[in-house]
C-alpha cells in the first residue's frame, strides 16, 4: 500500500489534523469547503496504489495554503512541476508521463512546510467505468443477484499482476456547492479487494491487462437507477427546460451526481470510458440525442480531443407492462449512440441472459460482458485488428414469400445454422409471427433504379429481387406459414427476447427491426 511521508516538524500537527477529516480518518477525503488543516492536502483519487495514464500530460491536484507554491517531482523524468495556489487554496499541475510499465515510482509533493511521498505509483492506462446498478454491481455480488464464476475470480484475482482499481464514493452535490474531491482509494486487484469492485469493471480491465501486458487502472463511478440526466451539468439540462420527470421539474430532478462524483473525478486522467447505463432511461424518445450530447460533455470535462467511449446494451428484462416494446427501442437508440460516436461500439447481451432470468434485470454473465468491452477496446482503441462484434443488420430483401437479411460483420456466415431463434416475421397488418430461418446465400437482383431517399424516421424498405439466381454473400432467409407476404422483419426485438444467431467467431447478431410501426 502506499504511504505518505510528513516532514518531522508537522508530524503530530498532522495526525491530529487526519483524525478531524472526514473520508475514513486519512485527511485526504471530501474536503468542499472545509478549511485546509494541514500544508497539503490531497484528494483519494490520488491515495493508495495509484495508476497514472500513460504518455500524457497527467494531472496532480490538491489543497494548500492560498498564495503558497506547490512543488511535484516526478522521477522517471527528474522534472519538478510547480503551481501556486489561488485564494481557493486549490492548486493543480500537470506532469509529462512515460510509456507503461511495471517500474514502480515515488512521486513527491511539496511546499514550504512539509513534503508527502505518494510511493508505488504505476504508469499505464486508466479507463473510467460509470453507469447504474449492472455497472456497479460488484464481483461478489448484490441485491440476491450472483456472478457467474465469482469465487473462483476473487481467488485468483492476484494473478492480475498491475490491475489496480478505486471505487468513487456515493456522493450528490450542487452546483452551488460542488464537490472538489472525491471519496475512495486505489487497491490493487486481490482477494481482498475483488469482490468490492464492479464485476464488468474487474473483467474489463482483467482483460485489457492480460493482452496488453502493462498497468491497468480504473475508476468506478455509479449509481443504482441513475438516468443519464444524473451524470450531466446544469448547462444541459436548460437544453429540455419544459420537461419533468415523474412530476419533478427536470432542473431540480438531477445533475447531483455529476456534480458530486463525476465532476471532481474527471480531473483524473483517463485513456477511456466505459459506459452500462439505460434501464432507468427506458421510455426516453430522445435518449440517443441526450448520451451522445453527455459524452461530448464529459469528453470536455476530462480534456481529452477523443474519449474512447463503449457502451453495454441494456441486457433483456421483463419490464413493467407499457414498456415492455420501449426497452427494445431503447436498445437500438444505443446502437444510434455507439454509431454516431467517433470511436466507440456497443456491446450486445442479446444472449448473455439465462431463460429464468426474465424477471432479472441483474444478471449474471457479467465476465462476458467485460471481455465483449475489452474486444471492443482492442479492436477500436489499441488497433489489435481483433473480432468484435457480431452480425448487424445491412439489408432486407424480399424474394417471393421469403424475407432474406443481409449483414454486417459475417462474412465467414453463421452457427447454431439448423436451429436459429429470435426472428419474427409480418405482412401488411403489422402481426408478427415466430419465423423459420436457414441460412443460405442472398438472392441476387438488378440495380435498382435511383429512388427517394426514405422519410425521417421510415424504416429499412423492402426490396425485390424479382426472383433470380443467388449470390452475394451469407444470409438468413426467413419464412412463415402464417406470413405469405412477409413486409417487415424483427430479431431479438421485445424485453425479453433472447436470440441465437451469432457469427463464426462467436459473437450475437444486435437485435433489430425492418419496420417504423408503432410499438405496441
Amino acid at each position: 500500500m502506499k504511504k505518505i511521508l510528513f516532514s518531522t516538524a508537522c508530524v503530530l500537527a498532522c495526525c491530529l489534523s487526519l483524525q478531524a477529516q472526514p473520508g475514513g480518518g486519512r485527511g485526504f477525503g471530501m474536503m468542499g469547503r472545509q478549511p485546509v488543516r494541514h500544508s497539503i492536502i490531497l484528494p483519494d483519487l490520488l491515495q493508495g496504489e495509484i495508476v497514472l495514464q500513460q504518455q500524457t500530460d497527467a494531472r496532480i491536484w490538491g489543497k494548500t495554503e492560498p498564495g503558497m507554491e506547490v512543488t511535484v517531482h516526478t522521477p522517471w523524468n527528474d522534472c519538478n512541476y510547480r503551481a501556486k495556489a489561488g485564494a481557493d487554496s486549490l492548486w493543480s499541475v500537470k506532469v509529462a508521463t512515460p510509456s507503461a510499465s511495471y517500474t514502480p515510482y515515488d512521486i513527491t509533493v511539496s511546499n514550504a512546510k512539509e513534503t508527502l511521498v505518494l510511493y508505488d505509483v504505476l504508469i499505464g492506462d486508466v479507463w473510467f467505468c460509470g453507469g447504474q446498478s449492472n455497472m456497479q454491481m460488484p464481483v461478489k455480488g448484490m441485491f440476491n443477484c450472483s456472478v457467474d464464476g465469482a469465487a473462483e475470480a476473487i481467488m485468483h484475482s492476484a494473478r492480475n499482476k498491475g490491475l489496480r482499481y478505486v471505487t468513487v464514493a456515493q456522493h450528490q452535490a450542487t452546483e452551488s456547492d460542488p464537490g472538489y474531491f472525491t471519496e475512495g482509494r486505489w487497491t490493487h486487484s486481490g482477494p481482498a479487494t475483488a469482490g468490492d469492485f464492479s464485476a464488468t469493471g474487474f473483467f474489463f480491465g482483467q482483460a485489457l491487462r492480460e493482452t496488453l501486458d502493462y498497468p491497468i487502472g480504473l475508476i468506478s463511478c455509479n449509481w443504482s437507477g441513475s438516468f443519464v440526466e444524473d451524470w450531466v451539468n446544469r448547462e444541459f439540462i436548460e437544453k429540455y427546460p419544459n420537461q419533468e420527470v415523474f412530476g419533478v421539474e427536470f432542473s431540480k430532478a438531477f445533475t447531483k451526481m455529476y456534480y458530486g462524483m463525476l465532476e471532481p473525478a474527471s480531473k483524473y486522467t483517463v485513456k477511456g470510458m466505459i459506459w452500462y447505463q439505460g434501464e432507468s432511461n427506458v421510455g426516453s424518445p430522445d435518449y440517443t440525442e441526450r448520451l451522445v450530447a453527455a459524452v461530448d460533455l464529459w469528453k470536455s470535462k476530462f480534456e481529452l480531443s477523443t474519449l474512447p467511449f463503449y457502451i453495454v446494451e441494456i441486457a433483456p428484462y421483463n419490464y413493467n407492462k407499457g414498456f415492455e416494446m420501449l426497452s427494445a427501442d431503447l436498445r437500438g437508440q444505443q446502437l444510434k449512440a455507439a454509431q454516431q460516436l467517433p470511436e466507440s461500439g456497443l456491446v450486445c447481451t442479446n444472449d448473455l441472459v439465462y431463460d429464468y432470468e426474465g424477471d432479472q434485470i441483474h444478471p449474471a454473465q457479467k465476465k462476458a460482458v467485460g471481455e465483449r468491452l475489452a474486444m471492443l477496446a482492442l479492436s477500436k482503441t489499441y488497433r489489435m485488428g481483433n473480432p468484435c462484434e457480431g452480425p448487424l443488420f445491412r439489408e432486407m430483401i424480399i424474394d417471393g414469400g421469403a424475407a432474406s437479411i443481409l449483414f454486417d460483420n459475417a462474412a465467414n456466415g453463421f452457427v447454431n445454422n439448423n436451429n436459429i431463434q429470435g426472428f419474427e416475421i409480418a405482412g401488411e397488418d403489422g402481426v408478427f409471427y415466430p419465423a423459420k430461418a436457414t441460412v443460405g446465400f442472398a438472392p441476387r437482383r438488378p440495380a435498382p433504379a435511383p429512388a427517394a431517399a426514405p422519410a425521417p424516421g421510415e424504416g429499412q424498405r423492402p426490396r425485390s429481387n424479382g426472383g433470380g439466381m443467388f449470390g452475394g454473400g451469407y444470409a438468413i432467409r426467413l419464412t412463415s406459414d402464417k406470413v405469405p407476404d412477409p413486409v417487415a422483419v424483427r430479431y431479438g426485438y421485445g424485453p425479453f427476447k433472447p436470440g441465437n444467431l451469432h457469427n463464426t467467431e462467436g459473437l450475437p447478431a444486435y437485435p433489430f427491426r425492418t419496420d417504423s410501426w408503432p410499438l405496441k
